[in-house]
């Protein structure tokens, strides 16, 4: 198996994180609380208002679309950005789409669609989520004039490595402050991983 066969591997494992790290964790918390036909709210929202699954299923991803986009040549990465582009706006409506249902079924299929759509704003990163990924689908894409930026991949990643640590500590603090500092730091280094540099010239120009 040469190198951009196992990042291929690697990265299609790490898609699957955003919804196989919740599910496991919903289990747990079904089973030691007792299981029952329908999906306690109470398991619903301590799953979608966990801020380790968020920043897992996030980085996961994060680190999924790095990894795909650095096995590709060099001349067919506008391509592949492309495809990774439309593949997070899929996994976006795909994880929105299942955080409806899965409130739905924790408010008992209920035809009355109150409760199902206070348990999808009370679970926050049912909304957040999606929405980040549509964020960076679009930011992958955006083309970047940055001058000096030779270690944009080494800033980028000291960036996403300071994500679980802003929403850890000024989420302590402020739940919205440690989501928007987060925010800002996932989308300086999704800037700076979509950069593309001018290709050195064998000969420079006369002054």
């Amino acid at each position: 198996m040469n190198r951009k066969e196992m990042y291929e591997d690697v990265s299609s494992l790490l898609l699957l994180v955003p919804f196989f790290a919740p599910a496991i964790y919903a289990l747990y918390l079904w089973a030691v609380g007792g299981f029952s036909y329908y999906l306690p709210e109470q398991v619903f929202l301590g799953v979608t208002r966990n801020p380790d699954l968020f920043l897992l299923g996030t980085l996961a991803i994060i680190l999924s679309t790095v990894m795909e986009v650095s096995s590709e040549e060099r001349a067919r990465r506008s391509e592949r950005v492309l495809l990774l582009s439309k593949r997070l706006q899929k996994l976006a409506a795909a994880s929105f789409v299942l955080a409806i249902i899965t409130a739905w079924y924790a408010n008992g299929f209920s035809p009355d669609l109150s409760g199902t759509g206070a348990d999808l704003f009370a679970g926050r990163y049912t909304i957040v989520f999606p929405a980040l990924l549509v964020l960076l689908s679009f930011l992958i894409v955006t083309p970047f004039s940055l001058r000096s930026l030779t270690q944009a991949k080494t800033a980028a990643i000291i960036l996403l490595l300071a994500v679980p640590v802003v929403i850890d500590e000024v989420g302590k603090r402020n739940i919205l402050l440690g989501l928007g500092g987060s925010l800002l730091l996932t989308i300086l280094a999704a800037a700076m991983l979509s950069w593309k540099g001018k290709k050195p010239s064998g000969l420079s120009p006369p002054q």
